[in-house]
């Protein structure tokens, strides 16, 4: 084998590789887009940041966007899924419906809960201030999921945000906010490359608890319920474990413990809806 051959072999497994690296995922793009609809508001009320990544004491969090202003704190999670998108705003995971293949994601809106927490760690004293939570979709997606927490399309994302008019932090307070969430930025490659780390490594643990039978926000037993929808679980409310919300129990019929009477090897094929922890 020639010379040229084998630098044409190498060159030929290295293009995926390459590519990764040039081309930017939809996600990515999806964000820049999304910031530049956000360099449209007044820089004079607005304080915007863009791919925020925060680590405390090893857990991190990349916040896509953040704009403080005088009217509270806009946690912004953007979304560049296709096809029509079902969920509920508690449900632990979301459905991505595309042309008849359906693909289950993170529920955003808990996603996002998460980088609020986080914030709310960096922030330190600024923690009770209002944090807004909004997770915006290109049109390119079908939105049939029931929430109270704003969930827009990226061309109503101003028309949010301005729609928040009462002042709730001093103009003082929201300059030095920003300063603290620049300072606190971790962002390089390597925070990049452990932030994909810990997400994915959350996610496994995240399955392997709910497959213990137990949930993975309260450590609670799980309880297998057949309702109005089809199967689902809940966290079973005990003295030692925090209340949940009850929205749609009323249709259930049957109910029996995940640990006990089901098998385990069907539970990765049950779409798990965990009641959030209040």
């Amino acid at each position: 084998m020639g010379i040229v051959s084998i630098i044409f072999i190498v060159a030929l497994f290295a293009l995926p590789f390459i590519l990764k690296r040039l081309i930017p995922s939809k996600g990515a793009i999806g964000e820049k887009r999304v910031a530049r609809i956000l360099e449209k508001l007044p820089e004079e009320k607005y304080s915007v940041i863009n791919n925020l990544l925060l680590n405390n004491s090893g857990y991190t969090s990349q916040v896509d966007h953040v704009v403080v202003s005088v009217y509270g704190i806009f946690v912004i999670e953007t979304k560049t899924y296709q096809g029509t998108i079902s969920g509920g705003e508690n449900s632990e995971q979301w459905t991505q419906n595309i042309y008849g293949n359906k693909y289950e994601f993170r529920n955003p809106i808990l996603q996002n809960y998460g980088h609020i927490k986080n914030l709310k760690q960096v922030l330190g004293d600024y923690k009770s201030v209002p944090f807004i939570s909004i997770v915006a979709f290109s049109r390119q997606a079908n939105l049939r999921v029931s929430s109270n927490i704003p969930l827009v399309y990226w061309s109503q994302l101003l028309d949010v945000i301005k729609g928040y008019e009462n002042p709730v932090i001093k103009e003082s307070d929201v300059r030095r906010i920003t300063r603290l969430l620049i300072a606190s930025n971790t962002d390089s490659q390597k925070t990049r490359k452990d932030h994909v780390k810990n997400v994915r490594a959350n996610v496994k643990k995240r399955q392997e608890t709910i497959a213990s039978g137990k949930c993975p926000r309260c450590g609670g037993d799980l309880i297998l319920r057949i309702g109005k929808y089809g199967l689902f679980t809940v966290a079973q409310i005990t003295p030692n474990v925090p209340s949940y919300k009850k929205d749609n129990l009323r249709h259930d019929t049957v109910s029996k413990s995940v640990s006990e009477d089901m098998p385990s090897l069907l539970l990765p094929y049950v779409n798990v809806y965990i009641r959030q922890c209040m």
